[in-house]
């Protein structure tokens, strides 16, 4: 004679196995959230502690803040032919940064970044002298222009606007991004998005 199953037993038994496979994931996520170990007992010791002071210059790196500056200049001398007369601009625009450079903020300091903005009525004459100035008087201030390797630092050039009061045509603006090395730190002060 045959045995017919029961309808409920089939069920059962699945429901056993999940609850039996439920409990056994749980097992396993409780074993391995244990950090396991016995717990160690501190031993008590007489130990001297001898404290240094070490003070840690951070890597050189380049300020996230500038200083900005402007510098006057004949837009003709500048991005003109050689000539003694254009000689004699340079030096003349040189000395004006060097000036600048000598004040206690920029005193000693290296550039890390330079931008500078070259002012005219069209936006191509800007840049123009802009790419002038990084190219005619960047390589002309030595060690707060220059690289460890002897590379220029980087610079870019760009449109300064239209002349204006207190900017007039010809006019660059110089964005300096300073290293941060040695005695000088980051900059104190909130620079001014347009001097």
């Amino acid at each position: 004679m045959k045995r017919r199953p029961e309808n409920g037993s089939n069920l059962v038994g699945v429901v056993g196995w999940i609850f039996a496979d439920s409990l056994l994931v749980l097992v396993v996520i409780f074993l391995a959230t244990q950090t396991g170990g016995a717990v160690s007992t501190p031993t008590t010791s007489t130990t001297t502690t001898t404290t240094t002071t070490t003070t840690s210059t951070p890597p050189p790196g380049v300020d996230s803040a500038f200083i900005c500056f402007r510098v006057t200049t004949d837009p003709a001398l500048l991005t003109g032919p050689a000539s003694p007369e254009r000689d004699a601009h340079l030096k003349a625009v040189e000395e004006q940064v060097v000036a600048r450079l000598s004040q206690p903020d920029l005193d000693g300091r290296r550039a890390g970044v330079v931008l500078s903005f070259g002012v005219a009525d069209q936006p191509t004459s800007g840049a123009d002298r802009a790419t002038a100035f990084n190219t005619e008087i960047l390589p002309r201030l030595g060690a707060f222009s220059h690289r460890d390797d002897g590379g220029l630092v980087a610079s870019r050039a760009f449109w300064g606007g239209n002349p204006k009061d207190g900017k007039p045509d010809g006019s660059i603006t110089v964005n300096v991004y300073p290293m941060i090395e040695g005695r000088h730190g980051p900059l104190d002060t909130v620079p001014v998005e347009d001097c």
